[in-house]
């Protein structure tokens, strides 16, 4: 098997500082007061976005069509997203209190090299040992919104599949959604906990704030065959399958409520 190299999603706080210079560069690229860093992007190469119509303290909604094979982190009129898929994504931005709502349109493609695996079969962001002065543990309700990082090898007998998760409802800014992950002979398992958060989140909170975490499991190729897939939350265990197969790859799962996984069948 060939060396791969994977660049993964990871949501920094840093990343939304944009200097100057990042916002020249921004200004060739897209319509109106929506910029993108990049016209086209690799898989799982992170663009960074500008709402220049609204400020850094405005609440804005984003939006991305297709609604899937994507992630996204937004802190105001500044977003990070990145892509799982080949494609032509269109990312469109308006203000909570009103306005017009820019879009800009953002080409995904294939980069080689793309991946690599990981070693170990367990992830996790649990922390159980925070201080209970400065940290709470918020508990999650509503639905959590699942969708896909995938990858097919050329041979078309081995794939990385991996699951990113969203909340439904508005949390802290600055919260961590707690999970911990078994990815063990192309078997997924998951454990979603609850929201790790400073204590009252004071001045982090927004409307439009929904926590994102993406590439839950360890990185890992499975084979043709179906594998399990079982996710616990709120005490609540859900079951499926995935099945690859040379054509496609099919996630079998009858929930449409609590732990939703809207697009189902990955057609590469």
């Amino acid at each position: 098997m060939k060396n791969l190299i994977l660049i993964t999603f990871t949501a920094v706080a840093a990343i939304f500082v944009l200097q100057g210079c990042e916002k020249a560069r921004m200004a060739d690229i897209g319509d109106g007061k929506l910029k993108a860093s990049k016209a086209q992007v690799g898989l799982f190469e992170v663009d960074t976005l500008l709402f220049t119509g609204a400020a850094a303290t405005d609440s804005v909604n984003w939006t991305v069509t297709p609604a899937s094979h994507y992630g996204i982190q937004t802190h105001g009129n500044a977003a990070i997203v990145t892509f799982f898929t080949e494609g032509t994504y269109l990312v469109s931005a308006r203000k909570v209190s009103g306005g017009v709502t820019q879009s800009v349109s953002i080409k995904a493609v294939q980069q080689a090299p793309v991946y690599a695996t990981e070693s170990g079969t367990t992830k996790t962001t649990v922390v159980t040992s925070a201080n209970p002065d400065t940290a709470e543990y918020i508990p999650i309700t509503g639905d959590i919104k699942v969708t896909t990082a995938y990858f097919r090898l050329p041979s078309g007998d081995s794939v990385i599949l991996n699951l990113n998760l969203q909340t439904v409802k508005t949390y802290c800014s600055k919260g961590i959604l707690q999970y911990t992950s078994i990815l063990d002979a192309g078997n997924f398992n998951l454990d979603i906990v609850n929201i790790r958060a400073p204590k009252n989140c004071a001045g982090a909170t927004s409307p439009d704030w929904q926590t994102w975490t993406g590439m839950v499991f360890k990185t890992k190729f499975i084979g043709l065959g179906t594998h399990q897939l079982t996710i616990t939350y709120n005490n609540v265990t859900y079951t499926g399958t995935i099945v690859v197969t040379r054509i496609n790859t099919t996630i079998n799962w009858n929930y449409t409520s609590g732990v939703v996984i809207p697009d189902k069948v990955i057609d590469m």
